[in-house]
């Protein structure tokens, strides 16, 4: 299954835990911090020559995004889908998309994403990859998503994803029921078992190139037996799941049998920090936020925007903390 090698570290070791059948799905959520993060990561490592092409397709593909504007009169279903067939004719033409395709010998399609504010409406893209015989119709997907802008009720739509990325059921109705005031919801829930291993005055705020280590910013966090339940990169787990840690577990000694422990102990670092701070960023002073820089969780969080493979290999000669 090297085919995952040629994807983003962080979402190839989800990927390689789907074609593991470890789970049923992943996906990546492509905007400019996305592609901001493949450019930064070749940056901050130029003397791997190997990357001028990968550089070259992320650029390019953050140029043909950023020049995609969608709109439509008014919020209705037929709108929504006229302005979907539009949109993911577009994000088919990018090269990060093609790249994508020919890389990775299972499914993988892209679709634009919706989400319904009380201001207004959203949208994005995602990557989805899957086992060839495990596939849903991109268009099941959308429509679905579509009925959640429309009528207005995510939770059956975020329920149906949970689902198609493999979470625990457990996890996916207590996220989608978990009822949410000012001070907790669903995600703070989710991180305040490895809170405590978390220093956020040592992550980096500024988007600078990070000096410091996911070691530091996480210290002692492989203490807790939760640190496990964050075996995906957006995933939110109910507090003190046994189902969920014990998934990460086989996951985490799945991927372990394969690439090196350090990169297998740093994925679930990362992740964990990742949901920290998008967790964070749902309270009333920060709602609104950005997602997390690349590289904000230290240096190995910018290597792990990097190709598999290259990341690996840093790994392995020693040079993730040069």
């Amino acid at each position: 299954m090297s085919d995952v090698l040629a994807l983003p570290a962080f979402a190839a070791l989800d990927v390689r835990a789907v074609m593991e059948e470890e789970r049923r799905g992943a996906s990546i959520q492509v905007d400019n911090e996305y592609f901001r993060g493949q450019e930064l990561a070749v940056d901050a490592v130029e003397t791997v020559s190997s990357l001028t092409e990968r550089q070259r397709i992320a650029s390019q593909s953050r140029q043909v995004y950023d020049q995609i504007q969608i709109d439509f009169d008014s919020l209705t279903r037929e709108n929504l889908k006229s302005a979907s067939t539009r949109y993911r004719d577009l994000l088919q033409q990018l090269p990060e998309v093609r790249y994508f395709k020919q890389q990775f010998s299972g499914t993988c399609f892209v679709i634009p994403e919706w989400l319904r504010t009380p201001q207004r409406v959203n949208y994005g893209a995602r990557i989805y990859f899957f086992r060839e015989d495990d596939a849903p119709a991109p268009t099941d997907v959308l429509d679905r998503n579509i009925d959640a802008v429309v009528t207005g009720d995510r939770g059956e739509f975020e329920q149906y994803q949970g689902a198609l990325h493999g979470y625990p059921e457990c996890c996916i109705e207590h996220f989608s029921e978990c009822e949410r005031t000012e001070e907790m919801g669903p995600e703070l829930e989710a991180v305040e078992p490895v809170a405590d291993h978390i220093d956020t005055s040592e992550i980096s705020k500024n988007g600078e190139i990070p000096s410091t280590s996911i070691d530091t910013i996480t210290d002692g966090i492989f203490e807790s037996p939760h640190v496990y339940a964050f075996f995906a990169r957006e995933f939110y787990p109910e507090p003190d799941c046994d189902q969920a840690r014990h998934r990460g577990i086989s996951i985490y000694d799945t991927l372990r049998d394969v690439y090196p422990e350090p990169v297998v102990k740093d994925y679930f670092r990362i992740n964990a920090g990742w949901s920290y701070l998008m967790a964070e960023a749902t309270t009333p002073d920060t709602k609104g936020s950005s997602r997390p820089s690349p590289g904000s969780l230290g240096r190995e969080h910018l290597l792990f925007h990097l190709p598999l493979a290259v990341t690996t290999r840093l790994y392995q000669n020693g040079k993730k903390d040069s």
